[in-house]
This record gives structure tokens, C-alpha cells and sequence, in this order.
């Protein structure tokens, strides 16, 4: 144990140490003037991929605890930096084409921002850690959440439950692949699917379902047929064009079944050397296959594209979110910067709108988010309002950068936003470390958070705030709540009534004891 302490001390210190100096050298290269700036900015992704080397370096030993940050720290990297590795490799001489920064100094801001952005999550994350320190050494202890006596009924309701509106969830979901196969999948982002009411709202259900069945920390027996039928949707969403569902649904999980087994004594546990390597050869597969599918959703062919090709396209498609950071910076004076600040409310705006109590309380119109330059205009919704910007004909034909929220932040507040989103990110990651150590219901909830945290990169700042804490939810799990409490105390009154009155019964019946005495 003191072995690996020490050797994890000393590649800390080399790879956050040689990080630093490396980021140092290239602030200091950038103030010499404008000549310099083409080192600086590849010095600094050199200190980021020596960063994200000491990242997961320094997890290994902590692999258990750190995952839920690890995972964050690897989305946030492919996803805003992906393609700057790429294009940094195979295209250095022309790189500011490739990247569609308007000059160096754009390029250099851009990549600053999104290295601000990661090391003061990675600091914060490892600083804050006395916070939940006694939290975390639960980690490994039996909980009384699995001594409740209404526990078994809540998961058995929320079994239900995930079962019955699995039907209108699945109906829903046709309706969109049927969309996506008659008009294409660009097509998908200019037109709507018209879904009833009722339906729409039993879907609804589905999701945060298998959330509170997940938070009743049921057994891999109890898992099997849920799971079942949540991977039958997981992977039924990949007809309607879009990845990202199926990725943080199974990154959710994997945490999740990750955060259980840290819980079993380390000789019982399921995620050994083998299995870690099984699962990373089983990523590497993924990326290949979500790459493939990436390739002739948008017509292209497989013909003379190598296994590594593959693998490396998929880092630069995914690395795709770079350019709204970069086209931020390259039309942040073309802002009003009045309502900059809006884009971050956004998901607010859109669920007061569109939530029918309050919209109907303070005569909201509901918000349709239709590609157009009417919608574009008078939006807050970052993404449109950027890709219109840059693109109109792009945008009006069905075309978007998409969003993040390192640029939201940036362009409502500057770095000091992008620092501010950091620290809270590094605060909710390391809850996540210790969250089943908590209830059923903060680790439903928690699972519902992570699969929209997870994709931050390339999403709004607050969706996972809006799409976590909503009225449904909120609501749908007090009342499963309140139901099993009405059940266990129903069936515990019914008992205790039979057995009053198998006692009372009993009692009644002479004893051949009294009848001899009183004879």
C-alpha cells in the first residue's frame, strides 16, 4: 500500500507538475508578442494531453471513487478537444482552416477557455475532497436504506411502472424513427412529431421509472428483466440517427454498477484487471461501430477506411464541439451582450414556457424550437442563435454547431463563468463518488443528473438541472413514495388484524386442561 501511494505521488508530481510548466511557458510565449502565438497554442495542448495523462493516472488508484469524474474528464476532452488532436497531427498546415479560427489569436483564446475550463475542474475535484471524506468511507459499509421495510415496494411499483409506460415510451420513439426514415435525420431538427397528450405524458414516466428502480439498490436477479427492457431502448434510439442517448444511458450505468461493487469486500468484487480490460476493448468497439453508423447516417461509404482511420475519425467527429468555442470567440463581438446572460436560463425559459400550470398562471406562449430565421432570432437558445450567426443557409437547411456550455458561460460572463461552471462541476462530480451512501431517492436522482453532466460538453449549462429536478419527477416520486408507505402500513394493519384475531380464536377454545379442572 505504501508502495503504490508513493509511486501514485511521484506521477503526480511529474505530469502535473511538466502540466504546469507547460502552461506557464505558454502564457509567457503569448505575451511576447504575436509571433509567438503558434508555439504557445501547441504548447498548451501538449501540457493538456500531459494534464489529462495525470488524470488518469492519478485515478487508477483511485479508480473506484473517481470514475464518475474520470468518465466527465474523458467526455470533456473528446469532445472539445478531440479534434484539435487530430487536426494538431495530421493537419498542422492548415489548422486554422480545420479548426475555423478566424486567426491564432482566436485559436489561442479558444483553446484557453477550454483548458481554464479542465484544470480548475481537476483541482477543484481533488481540493474539495475533505467535504465528503466521511461520506466516501461509507462507501463500503451495508446502508439502512436496504432495511426500510417499504423499500420492496417501491421497487416493485417502480417496476410496474417502468413496465407500463415502456408501451407509450416505445410508441413515441417509433413515431420518431419513422420520422427520421421518411424524411431523413437532418430533417429531424426542422420538423416536429406530433405526439397525444396522454401518451406523451406516460412516456414521460419511463425514464425516472428505471432511475427510482435503480435507487432501491435492487439484486442482479431483480436487475435482469428491467435492464432488458431499458437496453431494448437504449439501443432502439440509435434508429433515430442520434448517438448520444445510448452513450450516457451506458455510462450512466456502468458508474452505477461501478459504485455498487465498490461496496462488496475487494475479494468479491466483479471488476477486475480482466474485466477493465474486456471494457475497454468493448469502448474501443463502440467508437468504431457509433463512427461507422456516423459515416452512412450522413451518406458517405466504408470503402478504404482502416480499422485506426475509423478510430481516429471518431475523435475528430466528436471533437466536433470545439468549433462553437472557437466560433464564440470569433463573433463574440457580434453579441448583445445585453442578453448574453439569458443563454445561460435558457432550459428555464423553455420549461416555464412550456410546462401548462405555469405557462397557463402568467400567459406564456409554449416555445417550438423550429430551424428558421424567425426562431433564430428571437431565441435564446445558444445554439440556434450561434449557427445562424456564423451559417443562415446552413442553419434554415436543418444544420447546427449544437451548443456547450464552456461557450455559454464564456460569452454570458467570460473566463470567470467558465471558472464559476468548473467549480460547481467539481463539487457535484465528487458527490457523486459517495452518492449510495445516500437514499433512494438522491441516488434516482443523482443517475438522472450524470446522464445529462455526462454530456455537458456538447450541451446546455442547466439542462441537467431543468431535465433532473422537473415537476414530473418530482411529483412522480413523492407519489411512489407515498404509495408504499400507504401499502406497507395497509398490509401491516391486515397482519396484525389476523393475528388479533387468530389469537383471539384461539382463546375461545377451551384448554382440555381447564375442562378436567373445572369437570
Amino acid at each position: 500500500m505504501m508502495h503504490m501511494k508513493r509511486t501514485g505521488a511521484v506521477l503526480d508530481v511529474l505530469f502535473f507538475g511538466a502540466a504546469a510548466a507547460l502552461f506557464l511557458v505558454s502564457v509567457l510565449m503569448r505575451w511576447m508578442g504575436s509571433g509567438y502565438v503558434p508555439g504557445a497554442f501547441y504548447l498548451m495542448v501538449i501540457g493538456t494531453l500531459v494534464l489529462d495523462a495525470g488524470i488518469l493516472f492519478h485515478s487508477i488508484f483511485h479508480i473506484y471513487r473517481d470514475m464518475p469524474f474520470l468518465l466527465f474528464a474523458v467526455a470533456y476532452t473528446i469532445l472539445l478537444l478531440g479534434r484539435v488532436y487530430y487536426n494538431s497531427v495530421y493537419y498542422s498546415h492548415k489548422i486554422l482552416t480545420a479548426l475555423e479560427a478566424a486567426n491564432w489569436e482566436n485559436l489561442y483564446t479558444a483553446m484557453s477557455i477550454i483548458t481554464a475550463g479542465l484544470v480548475v475542474l481537476t483541482a477543484a475535484y481533488y481540493a474539495c475532497g475533505p467535504l465528503f471524506e466521511k461520506r466516501e468511507k461509507q462507501t463500503q459499509t451495508q446502508k439502512k436504506l436496504q432495511k426500510q421495510p417499504y423499500l420492496p415496494v417501491l421497487r416493485q411499483l417502480s417496476q410496474a411502472a417502468l413496465y407500463i409506460s415502456s408501451v407509450p415510451y416505445f410508441y413515441t420513439l417509433a413515431l420518431k424513427v419513422m420520422a427520421v426514415m421518411k424524411d431523413g435525420y437532418t430533417a429531424s431538427f426542422t420538423k416536429t412529431v406530433e405526439i397525444p397528450g396522454v401518451i406523451s405524458r406516460l412516456a414521460a414516466l419511463f425514464v425516472p421509472s428505471f432511475a427510482v428502480f435503480l435507487g432501491t439498490l435492487p439484486s442482479i436477479r431483480q436487475m435482469k428483466l428491467p435492464l432488458l427492457v431499458y437496453g431494448v431502448y437504449m439501443f432502439a434510439s440509435l434508429l433515430t440517427g442520434r448517438r448520444n442517448t445510448l452513450v450516457t444511458e451506458a455510462l450512466m450505468l456502468f458508474v452505477y454498477f461501478v459504485m455498487r461493487d465498490s461496496r462488496r469486500a475487494k475479494n468479491r468484487r466483479y471488476f477486475t484487471r480482466k474485466v477493465i480490460f474486456f471494457c475497454i476493448l468493448f469502448g474501443i468497439a463502440a467508437a468504431y461501430l457509433l463512427q461507422m453508423m456516423a459515416i452512412k447516417r450522413a451518406g458517405g461509404s466504408m470503402h478504404n477506411r482502416s480499422f485506426f482511420s475509423m478510430l481516429f475519425g471518431f475523435v475528430d467527429s466528436q471533437g466536433a464541439s470545439f468549433r462553437v468555442v472557437v466560433q464564440t470567440v470569433n463573433h463574440m463581438s457580434f453579441f448583445n451582450q445585453n442578453v448574453t446572460w439569458l443563454y445561460l436560463l435558457y432550459p428555464f425559459e423553455l420549461f416555464t414556457h412550456n410546462n401548462k400550470v405555469i405557462s397557463s398562471l402568467f400567459g406564456l406562449q409554449p416555445i417550438v424550437e423550429v430551424q428558421n430565421e424567425g426562431f433564430a432570432k428571437s431565441t435564446h437558445n445558444f445554439a440556434h442563435v450561434l449557427t445562424y450567426q456564423v451559417d443562415p443557409q446552413r442553419y434554415e437547411g436543418g444544420g447546427g454547431f449544437g451548443t456547450s456550455f464552456v461557450a455559454e458561460t464564456y460569452v454570458a460572463g467570460g473566463i470567470a463563468a467558465v471558472i464559476l461552471a468548473a467549480l460547481i462541476l467539481a463539487v457535484l462530480l465528487r458527490f457523486f463518488a459517495s452518492v449510495l451512501t445516500h437514499g433512494w431517492a438522491v441516488i434516482a436522482f443523482a443517475m438522472l443528473a450524470f446522464r445529462q453532466i455526462i454530456y455537458l460538453p456538447r450541451s446546455f449549462a442547466f439542462t441537467w438541472v431543468t431535465e433532473t429536478f422537473s415537476i414530473t419527477n418530482m411529483v412522480y416520486f413523492a407519489a411512489l413514495y407515498v404509495l408504499a408507505l400507504l401499502i406497507v402500513q395497509v398490509s401491516s394493519k391486515l397482519r396484525t388484524g389476523k393475528s388479533g384475531a387468530g389469537k383471539q380464536a384461539a382463546s375461545d377454545i377451551p384448554s382440555p386442561v381447564t375442562e378436567t379442572i373445572g369437570g
